[in-house]
Order: structure tokens, then C-alpha cells, then sequence
């Protein structure tokens, strides 16, 4: 039966190369029961990587109508700082222009479908709409080991010129 089989746990996304990436990988790599992913239950990020606390995040994967959505449960104070707010409770698409909405919902679709990793590296803006580059990783994290309910990530602010080429998520100012 498929669901005895083992869960084979994706690679660490290439393209991801900050040290801060590969921390947080093989953190959540460490943390999983063997053939399974890990979950909520299994992480303690503020005990055993502080140093990252300020750049993790965790979103609810809801079951809507609509199709699946992310509830921002909690948030580091690298988002809070650069979106000007504290987005726990909110749903990530609640942040994003209508036409950009399917293709950021899509990439936490994808995490959690397909249990992979994913990496972007965007602008987001400021709470002065000023345009900061970002990068994310986004892991599964699945409470039965198999059906991802939650989504871990880790937020980088990408230091350096705020013009960025990639096309924005954020709505107009």
C-alpha cells in the first residue's frame, strides 16, 4: 500500500546558497522521523536555531473552496519589518495583487501537494514602498508525517540595490 511506502524527503533547492538555507535544510531534514516528513510537533526552531528565529515563518495550509490557501500563522521579524505589520492570521494572498495571487499560491500548492522544496528569490516592498529583494525556502511539514499541513520557511533579506528585475508581488503603491 502507497501510504506505508516511505516519504523521500526533497533536496535542498540548488539555486538556494545562502548559509542561513542550508542550516535551516538540514535542521528540518534532522528533525524527520525516518520515511516520514517531519511536523509541527517535531521542530523548536526558537530552542534549536535561534539565530534563525528572526527569519521563519509558519503558514497553515487551508482547504477552501477556492482550493487550498496559506494562513500566515506565525512570522519572523524579517517579514514583519520589511511588510510594516504583523501578517499572523492572514492569508498570503491577502498581501498580493489579484493577477500575481495563482502563481504565489501555486508555489505553496506545490510544497504541499508534491511534499518539494521551494526557492524564490523576489521583490517585496516595504512598509515605505521601497522594493527590498528577498529570497525564500519554503519545506512541508506534515503533523502525520505524510499529508502536508503547515509550510516552514525562511525569509532572507537580500542586502544591496532595491531595483530588482523580477516582476513584484506587492501591490502598487
Amino acid at each position: 500500500m502507497a501510504a506505508d511506502l516511505p516519504i523521500e524527503l526533497p533536496g535542498m533547492p540548488a539555486d538556494a546558497t545562502h548559509p542561513d538555507f542550508r542550516i535551516f535544510y538540514d535542521y528540518w531534514r534532522a528533525c524527520a522521523p525516518a520515511g516520514l516528513l517531519p511536523g509541527r510537533q517535531h521542530i523548536d526552531p526558537v530552542i534549536d536555531i535561534p539565530s534563525l528565529v528572526p527569519r521563519l515563518a509558519l503558514y497553515d495550509v487551508v482547504d477552501t473552496p477556492e482550493g487550498l490557501r496559506f494562513r500566515v500563522r506565525v512570522a519572523g521579524e524579517v517579514l514583519i519589518e520589511v511588510m510594516g505589520l504583523a501578517p499572523a492570521g492572514h492569508f498570503v494572498d491577502d498581501f498580493i495583487v489579484p493577477e500575481r495571487r495563482a502563481t504565489v499560491n501555486g508555489a505553496f500548492r506545490q510544497v504541499a501537494r508534491e511534499r518539494t522544496a521551494h526557492y524564490w528569490e523576489k521583490q517585496m516592498w516595504t512598509a515605505g514602498r521601497q522594493y527590498v529583494r528577498m529570497q525564500r525556502m519554503a519545506l512541508p511539514l506534515a503533523r502525520d508525517g505524510r499529508t502536508v499541513d503547515m509550510i516552514f520557511a525562511c525569509h532572507i533579506r537580500v542586502p544591496g540595490d532595491a531595483t530588482f528585475a523580477q516582476e513584484s508581488d506587492a501591490p502598487a503603491p
